[in-house]
């Protein structure tokens, strides 16, 4: 008999070159609104005024964040408050200030956007995110818990305890029994259990989860997380089961004197299946594993913080003898390209990756080459679901792009590489395409015609997507069918 095309079909996927979002509106209840981005902003509406808490990512979505509060009151915003250090959640203080804001959070949290922000950005910048100045540093601070008053409506603003970070402090709306949370709670995807450069987050001492426990004892109406939807009951239980199952479980590792590399082996293939299908968007299960251990097994003369250093690459590898082998007769840089592409074709992606490093060195690390091993990277971080892990290649291949430039100023395939990068990053990140789209203006000059005029032309109107000029966009994605009517991202966009 016969299947029905449309059984046959797979189901209708989301175009990703769509115009985006950046940022849904929702009300949790009278007085209170949260703002869903890659990170959660909220803000609670008061007789006299309005309190902002957390402030974005990035100035652009920190514009977006003022733009909801207008449309709900035309009340000016009297507070900001950052319920803990980290970038994130911290990069909207100057635009509020610059409006009339006083910029509050607590003095733990102050002293450590100054003293432990600085290696948390470099790390971040390191894994290819842009992020922009430094944050405006609050200008009220408070030790232990203090109020807002916002007329009707008080805010409480606390130590948490120790949690994701060592300064988290939690908001109390009164009367509407909302909390704020911040990153103490986060929902909809695998927690992500403290930043790899600093020994803060999930520590194996039990810390974070009493936070936990202490805020669902106040029994709060809603809950409004760091990151994701708003949290129930059951998100909660489910955040704390995730926490104590890895701190049991590497503590019994680390009890048998286990190292690191044994523990990761013992660990990941046998995750609870419930476990398995929470989707991992930054934080994952190896790195809670990391985490835990770390604090576990510190070194109290271990001068430098964090388990970054001890993270296993998640770029795949070959073992050397069997390059070696590979190579062995390998007299031009085609014969590492056509070993490199069977590797691929075979399944081998670290045998492929360490050929076309191979490649690079035996040119002299002629900028082709030096490009071929960079898309061949972002190729493969398209396996990796975690955003952090993803970085592992991203940075690779933005400095073997650097490299090729430093090499030759002019080359169109690095110029091509590192624009639609950048300009992706800001697309999908809500963030300024500006600085890719330079790139990119620089490629199309460079390509009369063919696929990489096209790309460039492509992405150059994801970019011109990105700040809202439709008309341009669309003209770009027109463009990149004329150079190449084959190239299916600018169909898809056009479609959108």
């Amino acid at each position: 008999m016969a299947v029905p095309m449309e059984k046959t079909l797979p189901p209708k996927m989301p175009n990703p070159f769509a115009p985006r979002t950046y940022g849904e509106l929702q009300r949790v209840s009278e007085r209170v609104w949260i703002v869903r981005n890659i990170t959660n902003s909220s803000f609670v509406v008061g007789d006299r005024g309005v309190a902002v808490i957390d402030t974005q990512v990035n100035k652009a979505s920190a514009e977006r964040l003022a733009a909801f509060v207008k449309e709900v009151t035309d009340k000016p915003v009297l507070y900001v408050v950052n319920t803990h250090y980290h970038w994130d959640h911290t990069n909207g203080n100057a635009l509020f200030k610059k409006q009339g804001a006083a910029v509050v959070s607590s003095k733990l949290t102050k002293e450590f956007m100054t003293v432990r922000a600085p290696r948390q950005k470099e790390f971040l910048a390191g894994r290819g995110f842009e992020l922009g100045n430094d944050p405006l540093l609050p200008d009220e601070t408070f030790e232990g818990e203090t109020t807002l008053d916002l007329g009707g409506v008080t805010l409480r603003l606390f130590f948490a305890g120790k949690a994701e970070s060592d300064d988290a402090t939690a908001v109390w709306v009164d009367p509407d029994r909302v909390l704020m949370a911040g990153d103490t709670i986060m929902t909809g995807s695998f927690p992500i259990f403290g930043q790899p450069v600093w020994d803060e987050g999930l520590q194996g001492d039990g810390a974070w989860q009493e936070a936990v426990r202490r805020l669902s004892a106040l029994d709060p109406s809603r809950i409004v997380p760091g990151h994701g939807p708003l949290a129930t009951k059951e998100d909660v239980n489910r955040l704390l089961e995730i926490e104590d199952y890895f701190c049991a479980e590497v503590a019994a590792c680390v009890k048998k004197g286990l190292s690191l590399e044994r523990t990761i082996a013992e660990l990941e293939p046998r995750l609870p299946a419930w476990m398995r299908g929470i989707p991992v968007v930054w934080g994952s299960p190896r790195y809670a594993i990391l985490r835990v251990w770390r604090g576990l097994t510190r070194p109290s003369a271990d001068a430098e913080p964090g388990w970054q250093k001890m993270k296993p690459s998640a770029v795949p590898s070959a073992p050397e003898a069997t390059v070696a082998s590979k190579t062995a007769n390998a007299r031009e840089l085609g014969d590492y390209s056509r070993m490199a592409e069977e590797a691929g074709e075979g399944g081998d992606a670290g045998l492929k990756l360490a050929l076309l490093e191979k490649a690079a060195d035996a040119s002299g690390r002629a900028p082709e080459a030096l490009c071929a091993w960079a898309e061949a990277l972002i190729d493969e971080s398209r396996r990796e679901p975690s955003v952090l892990e993803k970085g592992d290649f991203f940075s690779r291949a933005r400095a073997l792009w650097d490299e090729a430039l430093a090499r030759r100023t002019d080359h169109g395939g690095a110029l091509l590489g590192k624009g639609r990068y950048l300009t992706m990053m800001a697309f999908r990140g809500g963030d300024d395409p500006s600085e890719g789209m330079r790139f990119l203006e620089k490629a199309a000059a460079l390509s009369e015609a063919g696929r990489p005029r096209a790309e460039a032309e492509f992405y150059l109107g994801i970019g011109f997507r990105r700040l809202g000029d439709e008309s341009q966009a669309r003209e770009r994605f027109r463009r990149a069918l004329a150079f190449d009517p084959s190239f299916v991202p600018a169909a898809l966009a056009s479609q959108s």
